[in-house]
């Protein structure tokens, strides 16, 4: 009986929650459409073969995930695999310190959680059908170790990691919701993706993917005006649940993200990942004197001026002060804050870098002497640069997707010149998101997007202001013909709405 009754429960389980019927997540559920998600097989590279020297550092993490399993952080990671809103409910609310999130009890805070987790579970998709990597389970002939995943991921692949990628844009929502409590949310956020490679079902690559998706895809999300709305509905609830004033703002005492309580400690030459740092700085080495090497070093200028080259090429209008002041204002703020995040936890989390810690002069010998005595972790251009990336998303949607490339690979640049070790770029761009969670809680900062928005349109169209939002509205659910092309002006004949067959007369 007791058999019988969990195999009820598996195939229950299977039937509500299995890829296929994600995918008919209703449009009024999520912030950005499926089709309008940024896509990571344009803005990322390719996860790491298994010949390859970026294969070194999952294969490290897979064994340390093994270590971690008969702890309570193992018996975390296995609580937490279940892919359902109710487990990112409670995850939530234990960062929040309430005792639950639901539609009865908490209906704005559990319509933000849901359509959040659903926004950032769709950022996968397109990157996972691009690069069908399998699973670590499944190549190296074990089984996953959580009692859940088995019977949820069937022929679902493994890069990016669709869990990493929903809990990751749950937290980043939930932190711009309350930056009082920023830190402890990011930081459930991001063990709630480590977990993965505990549970034997991700590379740690798949994870770190993951996370760039979720920051990518609410980047975006910041187009649709709902997700201000329900964040401002889920902060006056959650205010009342606290007992505070009305009109209390969280973000008044509120620092910038403290690095160190959210992301892990630096990795140091004792750990088998500086087995992988390694690798990757040699194998890197040889980039440098190709094109791409010269352009990491031509763009190692850390300035306003450079950001302007940078993403001026990836929105396709040119950047200056005098031609673009708005969209320069923005670039000149977030490089201010981005570099208040770098440099506070610099001397919290000291490393040294690559080129000193070998003994090698760098591929940029002239800002050798200013950059010896400052840690390497974070990357301060990682951050300055995945930062602008992320603000620019939302200035310009539709260049989404070389804007982020753009911005990673000036994150990349800085192992290729030999100032900074990979884990530390990786890291440095969860920062990032962070940082960008908290600067959207700052309405100063919401009107320089909105300035620089406007002015982009302007540039490019002629248009003074946008008549629209650049993401249609999800309170206004899409309309489908019966092959699938978007038919929302359609006024008679058999169309798809919320999934459903209907006739318009």
């Amino acid at each position: 009986m007791r058999l019988l009754k969990r195999w009820v429960l598996v195939t229950l389980l299977i039937v509500c929650c299995s890829p296929s019927t994600w995918a008919q997540t209703a449009d009024d559920m999520v912030y950005v459409f499926r089709e309008d998600q940024p896509n990571a097989a344009k803005f990322m590279p390719a996860p790491p073969d298994s010949v390859g020297w970026r294969f070194i550092d999952d294969m490290v993490q897979w064994e340390w995930g093994k270590t971690q399993r008969f702890t309570p952080r193992g018996e975390q990671a296995d609580r937490e695999s279940l892919p359902l809103v109710g487990v990112m409910n409670s995850v939530m609310a234990q960062a929040l310190g309430l005792d639950t999130i639901s539609s009865e009890a908490t209906p704005a805070l559990s319509r933000l959680l849901g359509k959040a987790y659903n926004t950032g579970s769709q950022s996968v998709s397109m990157p996972k059908d691009s690069f069908e990597r399998t699973r670590p389970f499944k190549m190296l002939n074990e089984k996953p170790w959580t009692k859940y995943d088995a019977a949820f991921l069937g022929s679902n692949y493994s890069y990016p990691s669709e869990h990493t990628a929903f809990g990751w844009a749950t937290a980043l929502v939930f932190a711009e919701m309350w930056p009082a409590l920023q830190d402890t949310i990011l930081r459930r956020g991001f063990q709630f993706g480590e977990n993965r490679v505990i549970a034997g079902v991700h590379w740690q690559s798949d994870v770190i993917a993951g996370y760039l998706c979720a920051a990518a895809s609410i980047a975006r999300a910041h187009c649709n005006p709902e997700l201000s709305k329900d964040i401002l509905a889920a902060r006056a609830e959650y205010a009342r649940l606290k007992g505070l004033p009305e009109g209390f703002d969280p973000a008044a005492d509120a620092d910038v993200p403290h690095g160190e309580q959210i992301l892990n400690d630096p990795v140091d030459t004792a750990s088998y990942r500086y087995i992988s740092d390694l690798a990757q700085y040699w194998n890197t080495k040889p980039m440098r004197d190709t094109p791409r090497g010269r352009q990491a070093a031509e763009e190692a200028e850390y300035s306003v001026a450079m950001m302007q080259q940078v993403f001026g090429q990836a929105m396709g209008i040119t950047l200056s002060d005098e031609g673009t002041p708005a969209i320069t204002a923005l670039l000149s703020a977030v490089l201010e804050k981005s570099s208040e995040t770098a440099d506070r936890l610099k001397p919290i989390r000291f490393r040294k870098r690559p080129f000193v810690q070998l003994g090698e002069p760098s591929f940029v010998p002239g800002d050798e002497e200013k950059e010896r005595g400052k840690s390497s972790f974070p990357s301060g251009h990682t951050n300055l640069g995945w930062t602008e990336a992320l603000m620019l998303v939302e200035v310009a949607p539709e260049c989404q997707d070389e804007i982020l490339r753009r911005g990673y690979e000036y994150g990349y640049n800085r192992l290729i010149v030999g100032y900074h070790w990979f884990t530390d770029i990786e890291a440095t761009r969860l920062l990032s998101s962070a940082l960008v969670a908290r600067l959207h809680a700052d309405p100063s900062f919401c009107q320089l997007i909105a300035d620089a928005r406007a002015e982009y349109l302007k540039v490019t169209t002629g248009i003074s202001s946008p008549a629209v939002s650049p993401v249609h509205e999800a309170s206004s659910p899409r309309i489908y013909r019966i092959d699938g092309i978007p038919a929302n002006n359609a006024t008679q004949g058999i169309v798809i709405q919320n999934h459903k067959k209907m006739v318009i007369r």
